[in-house]
């Protein structure tokens, strides 16, 4: 094997320099590994997409126990907005633009090539990785809420097979990152740490009857601090588009990168949620709909309902030429999805089926 040296034609590599080549000759090693199984692994890594905490696992947890699923919407954004900031900061390579850099330098002696996938064209910086950071803290809350309320007390086998599932579920979405090459190792592995220690701090806390100026004022805040980090970047001479730029350079094909992927879209969708959020609650109790639906065949019509609604909106793509049209329109559209589930579903089921109850009462 080529020492570092070579690699790079660098008199003085530094401790990163080390820490990713390791990365990609491991990452070389996992695609070697499951060369067959792409499609398995891609589909792996959608599991673990940070859109499905706002577009799956959210309504189901709200749907089945609400207190769990105001635990996970303000899981899912806090971890989403942590991990931008960090990764603005924390200025993270990512694998699939690092080997070709490193192929720019003179005299690199037969490094080794790395796939590209179809999901790998990621824009943001690398560390700490999104997936696994977002996906081990609503998967962590999810997890302790089934133990607790689905289980028998006495059952701490099961409890124990529910957190091997969660550490099967955690690896896998790793494996599948490094395996599509957007992801080092130690990016992943610090997102797992992350989000296991935030998901921790949060069932501490105690969120479900937060007011309206509640959340509007966390928005707020989150917005000041998102400002302060950018432009403290600006100050220091560093570009927070860099990994933009490197994104669409070295992408093997121009339709793989994805403008949702961008740190900006995720802080959008962090605020638009998570401000919708407090709102619809704030029109649920308004309504009367702020309790939870008891009739478990309604309750599985508004699971449905909730979920298909969700991936109906997010099915639609917004146009990403116009950026001022691109933001508005993801800010609206998730702030009216959490408003459709949390408020039009349950009111229109509550106005359906509440004369059927009255009716089998009487």
């Amino acid at each position: 094997m080529e020492t570092l040296n070579q690699l790079l034609d660098l008199k003085e590599p530094g401790v990163m320099d080390y820490v990713h080549l390791q990365g990609v000759y491991f990452i070389h090693s996992i695609q070697a590994l499951f060369k067959h199984h792409g499609d398995l692994m891609q589909f792996i890594t959608t599991v673990g997409d940070p859109r499905y905490a706002f577009l799956i696992y959210f309504p189901l947890s709200y749907c089945l126990h609400r207190h769990t699923g105001i635990q996970v919407i303000w899981l899912a954004c806090i971890s989403e907005w942590l991990n931008a900031v960090l990764k603005w900061i924390l200025h993270g390579e990512r694998p699939y633009w690092w080997i070709h850099e490193l192929q720019q330098h003179d005299h690199v002696m037969h490094p080794v090539s790395l796939q590209q996938y179809s999901l790998t064209c990621e824009t943001g910086p690398g560390i700490p990785s999104g997936h696994a950071m977002i996906t081990a803290a609503v998967m962590y809350v999810m997890m302790r809420s089934f133990n607790k309320h689905a289980l028998p007390s006495n059952r701490n086998d099961l409890k124990f097979m529910i957190w091997c599932l969660y550490g099967m579920l955690l690896f896998a979405v790793n494996i599948s990152r490094l395996f599509i090459a957007t992801h080092f190792p130690h990016q992943v592995v610090a997102g797992t740490i992350a989000g296991m220690l935030l998901g921790e701090v949060i069932k501490h806390e105690h969120v479900s009857k937060l007011a309206l100026s509640y959340y509007l004022g966390w928005c707020t805040l989150l917005l000041i601090l998102v400002a302060v980090t950018y432009y403290t970047i600006l100050l220091i001479g560093l570009d927070p588009f860099w990994s933009i730029a490197k994104a669409v350079k070295w992408c093997a094909n121009p339709d793989w990168v994805h403008p949702d992927t961008s740190l900006f879209f995720s802080i959008d969708r962090d605020i638009s949620t998570l401000s919708g959020f407090g709102v619809s609650l704030y029109l649920a109790k308004r309504l009367k709909v702020d309790s939870e639906l008891r009739n478990p065949m309604v309750k599985c019509l508004q699971i449905i309902l909730s979920i298909a609604v969700t991936l109906t909106m997010e099915s639609y793509k917004i146009p990403h030429q116009n950026e001022l049209i691109f933001y508005i329109g993801g800010f609206v559209k998730f702030f009216s999805m959490v408003n459709i589930v949390v408020v039009v579903i349950p009111y229109c089921l509550k106005k359906c089926f509440e004369p059927v109850e009255r009716i089998k009462n009487s």
